[in-house]
């Protein structure tokens, strides 16, 4: 147990800081135990996990090899502590990932009525980002992540459902002169921001144009950052092509608005992710439970309003 609990967090520990002597005292162990802890891992599995030098250790390439699992074990025993304490009335954690579509449509609602059910419950958000998200997901360290379908196949250790393919829209802040274009065309000339960071790449923006026979911008600036983007967008003539939600969202009603274009431009698949052999915890399942049904319910509800 102790082993479980302790190793890992050493070796994380080690990734930033080489001092074995470090290590232990920030584990609240003595240098001696925990070299001897290692010793013995090492001999059991028959592989050394640091390459040691006169100034400290790094690991090894089976140390690294090792690290993940260490770290999926830890996570998993970590989740069962807590999935423990919610049977004898305690709080517990939900550890999820989620991107722009549900966070700015589903999230509050389902965090305001997960919270009736689970007061005391530790609750940690993360972007819904493919490269945020996936090694946490995988060292299960999160619950599950709500976002845009990665572009590379996962394998058999995770399930992946589909929950709703989402738009885009063209946004501008709300006194913008190209305010009230009615189609793409009008807008070529304009200044433009690609969000990168919400999975708009820049040779998919390019493609928005090129698919509708149109000439690519010309002024285009890639901004990574979604305060900076939202920032922009509020105080510049810059337009920017972003998931629906933020065209719809409360928090941004005051100062961004919709250009009504004609044309429909498609989003990305949004989709939920978990590793299969994981089973959620009490809390965890209660919450995705509510971010399904308040998705579902945005979903419907938008289909509604464009229908004539």
């Amino acid at each position: 147990i102790d082993l479980l609990f302790h190793l890992p967090e050493s070796v994380v520990y080690r990734r930033y800081r080489p001092s074995l002597r470090a290590a232990a005292r920030r584990l609240g162990r003595t240098q001696p135990s925990l070299s001897k802890s290692i010793q013995q891992l090492e001999k059991e599995l028959g592989s050394a996990l640091f390459e040691r030098h006169a100034r400290g250790a790094v690991l090894s390439f089976a140390g690294r090899a090792f690290l993940p699992r260490a770290e999926t074990v830890l996570n998993e025993l970590q989740r069962a502590a807590s999935e423990l304490q919610h049977l004898g009335g305690a709080g517990g954690h939900v550890n999820m990932a989620v991107s722009a579509a549900a966070a700015l449509t589903a999230l509050p609602e389902a965090l305001t009525e997960f919270r009736r059910r689970y007061p005391d419950a530790a609750v940690r958000v993360v972007s819904g980002t493919f490269a945020v998200m996936f090694s946490e997901l995988r060292a299960g360290a999160l619950d599950f992540s709500i976002g845009p379908r990665p572009a590379v196949s996962l394998s058999e250790e995770f399930c992946v459902e589909h929950l709703f393919t989402n738009t885009r829209a063209v946004v501008c802040r709300a006194d913008h002169p190209l305010r009230h274009a009615r189609s793409l065309g009008e807008l070529t000339e304009a200044q433009w921001l690609v969000p990168g960071a919400m999975g708009l790449a820049a040779a998919e923006h390019d493609q928005v144009f090129l698919g509708l026979g149109l000439p690519v911008p010309r002024s285009v600036v890639q901004c990574e950052y979604p305060t900076a983007l939202l920032s922009l967008l509020a105080r510049t003539d810059m337009l920017a092509i972003v998931p629906r939600q933020y065209a719809d969202a409360r928090p941004f009603d005051s100062f961004l608005v919709e250009i009504p274009i004609g044309e429909t431009l498609p989003g990305a698949e949004i989709v939920l992710i978990a590793k299969a052999a994981m089973p959620l915890t009490p809390a965890a399942e209660h919450m995705l439970t509510l971010l399904r049904r308040h998705i579902e319910y945005h979903v419907t509800a938008h289909r509604g309003d464009t229908q004539p």
